[in-house]
Formats: structure tokens, sequence, C-alpha cells
């Protein structure tokens, strides 16, 4: 299963930065121009920043880490975008 959320955020490169940054400490996190990749426990999480937006997709295997999953990368984005307000809303896909 997977889920994502195309966030509308100006600084979408320096959250990006920030988020793998912040996460290296305590799981394995890599950043390659505009992509990153979290790779946390409950699953591995896909960062791509555009202009105007942070796109993030979590794949999981165990569907019932899915909201804990959007809560922590909901509430680490809007800890580092403090001075932007975001909305992060997330799309569930089931797999096939």
């Amino acid at each position: 299963m997977h889920t994502e959320a195309i966030v509308k955020a100006e600084n979408s490169e320096i959250y990006l930065k920030k988020l793998c940054k912040h996460f290296a400490h305590k799981v394995p996190a890599t950043l390659n121009g505009t992509q990153g990749i979290i790779d946390f426990p409950f699953g591995r999480c896909l960062l791509n920043a555009e202009e105007g937006h942070l796109k993030m997709n979590i794949e999981l295997s165990d569907k019932a880490q899915v909201a804990q999953a959007e809560e922590v990368m909901a509430v680490h984005l809007k800890r580092m975008a403090s001075k932007e307000a975001l909305l992060v809303n997330w799309n569930r896909v089931a797999a096939s």
C-alpha cells in the first residue's frame, strides 16, 4: 500500500533538505538534488521537490501503520516550514 501527498510549498527544496537531514540522524536517508529517500521501520518515503510543491509518497507493507506514517511526515514537514502554513492531504492507494 502507499499513501501520497502533494503539498503546495514555496520553499519545497529547502524543506526536502531539512527533512532528509533531520531524519538521517535516526534512520537511513539520502538526498540527491531535488529527490530524497527516507527508510523508516514502517516503510520508505520518497520525496520530490518541484517548483511550488513537495511530493511525498510513502510505501508500506503494513496498512495498519499508514496513519502513523502520514502523521510523522506531516508533523515534521509543518515544523520545518513554520513560517509557511502548509496543508497536507494524503491520498491512500491500496496495493493491487
